[in-house]
């Protein structure tokens, strides 16, 4: 498993790389801008209708829902995306215009950068094609975001464009996506690429040419429409001829000087990277939210690699409100599925990483914490019976909490001596409190740990389901009501 540093490393490594073919486009782009007589602002992406593609339906797998498995094995090598996007070109590339192959030769003139920086770009590359396919686009458009971010999810400024599509957020909202202070779905790899080619099929339908549907995406909308005037058709010269900002040009020249780079790698000395089984990226949709340091410790990657793969969650958590999906690599699908599984959905959000200050068997640690000791052990990479050594860091459930006490230890130990339940209830029956009042946060389990009650007793106590929603100010029994206790 790579280590934080070398993540971060690869990190830095990786937006260097991206900054400088950026900067590098940006030279060139504004050669392109002197030309224009003059420069108007440029609206991006103002849509007439919403678009809310539907997601391929979700397949029920024990307590999660997931969508269909991608078809490549994931013991082989992945299917390389150039072939499948090549295949479905519509425009023409390095014919276009000489300008075209004089951009695709500046962007290439650093071919063992632009190698790299592709590579960097394929996780997210690959997801992209998928829904380029699956829309039915063509395949010029999966270098648009290379054009608008080189794939990078840029944040928002503002009011400002976001993401690797760049979508203005009224556009984004217009077209189902949510953006608030929680989750932005224009940082949503999946999402933000089906409203990003859905916008592009409505701009083809309005206008007939996926040229100009290009520049709606660019310029918006309303601005090709009364560049066309009455016009129903209009021809490639006709096209050069429309008054709108040399910006939308330059927008077209640099997604066509792509697929030339693309299609002809030879000709520029590129040698387009293939993908790796690690590329692979399998998106979760999940029915409760997840902690994602814990879904981190699961995926066996670093957690700003997890946050890297999902940004839309700004807060670096799920919000309560959803949306619950996750991206991870293919690779580590199944094991993220198999703990999640063993858990209640309770369970899943608010997790932390202690350090135990004495040695512990799990089998301990899991009644103290009231959570399955196998799952334990498959989050945290460690044997169901091992005992571990004082030191030892650990992933537990919890908001804020530290290890153990010496007090629920020993209860717990006791318990798993005596198998016997009735150790831990003797713990909840020492409380002085009979009852306790929720406080903002708090969920069954932070009360149970709280007062060293047993969650099932807690819930049986107070006639909850396990998935039941507590209102603030609400008042729970911590000890069994007079009736039970008199039996």
């Amino acid at each position: 498993m790579q280590s934080r540093a070398d993540s971060s490393d690869r990190a830095t490594r990786r937006d260097r790389r991206l900054l400088a073919v950026s900067a590098c486009c940006a030279t060139l782009g504004s050669a392109f801008i002197l030309l224009a007589a003059c420069s108007t602002p440029v609206v991006r992406h103002t849509a007439s209708e919403p678009i809310v593609p539907a997601p391929p339906p979700p397949v029920a797998v024990s307590d999660l829902t997931v969508e269909p498995k991608s078809p490549t094995p994931l013991s082989s090598t992945p299917a390389s995306p150039w072939p499948r996007l090549r295949a479905r070109y519509a425009m023409p590339g390095c014919d276009y215009s000489p300008t075209v192959r004089q951009f695709a030769a500046q962007m290439a003139s650093s071919p063992t950068h632009l190698s790299a920086a592709l590579k960097d770009a394929m996780p997210f590359l690959l997801v992209v094609t998928e829904q380029v396919e699956k829309y039915d686009v063509p395949g010029e458009f999966a270098f648009l975001p290379w054009v608008e971010s080189s794939y990078n999810m840029l944040p928002a400024r503002g009011d400002g464009v976001a993401g690797m599509w760049q979508l203005m957020p009224f556009t984004a909202r217009e077209n189902g996506l949510r953006v608030d202070g929680d989750y932005d779905g224009r940082l949503d790899v999946t999402a933000s690429s089906r409203t990003a080619l859905g916008l592009l099929k409505q701009y083809k339908e309005s206008f007939g040419d996926w040229r100009l549907a290009n520049m709606a995406f660019n310029a918006g909308e309303n601005s090709v429409r009364a560049a066309l005037g009455n016009r129903h058709s209009i021809t490639p010269a006709e096209i050069a001829k429309l008054r709108l900002n040399q910006v939308n040009y330059e927008h077209l020249t640099k997604l066509l000087a792509v697929a030339c780079i693309i299609s002809e790698p030879e000709r520029f000395r590129v040698e387009l990277p293939d993908p790796e089984p690690s590329d692979v990226l399998a998106q979760l949709e999940l029915q409760a939210p997840v902690d994602l340091r814990l879904a981190a410790k699961l995926a066996a990657i670093d957690f700003g690699e997890l946050q890297h793969l999902n940004p839309a969650y700004i807060k670096g958590r799920m919000p309560d409100r959803g949306p619950f999906h996750l991206l991870v690599p293919a690779t580590r699908r199944a094991a993220v599925e198999k703990a999640l599984g063993m858990l209640p959905q309770y369970a899943w959000q608010n997790w932390r990483e202690v350090k135990l200050q004495q040695p512990q068997s799990l089998d301990t640690l899991s009644m103290a914490y009231d959570v399955d000791a196998a799952a334990l052990a498959q989050i945290n990479h460690v044997g169901a019976t091992t005992t571990l050594p004082a030191g030892t860091k650990l992933m537990v459930p919890g908001r804020g909490i530290e290890a153990p006490s010496a007090a629920v230890v020993a209860v717990a130990s006791a318990a798993e001596t005596a198998q016997k339940s009735s150790a831990r209830v003797t713990s909840a029956s020492s409380t002085k409190e009979g009852t306790c009042t929720v406080r903002p946060g708090d969920t069954l389990w932070d009360i149970a740990n709280r007062y060293g009650v047993r969650m099932e007793d807690l819930l049986h106590w107070n006639r909850l389901s396990r998935n039941a929603t507590l209102r603030l100010g609400q008042k729970l029994l911590l000890n069994a009501p007079e009736r039970e206790a008199m039996k």
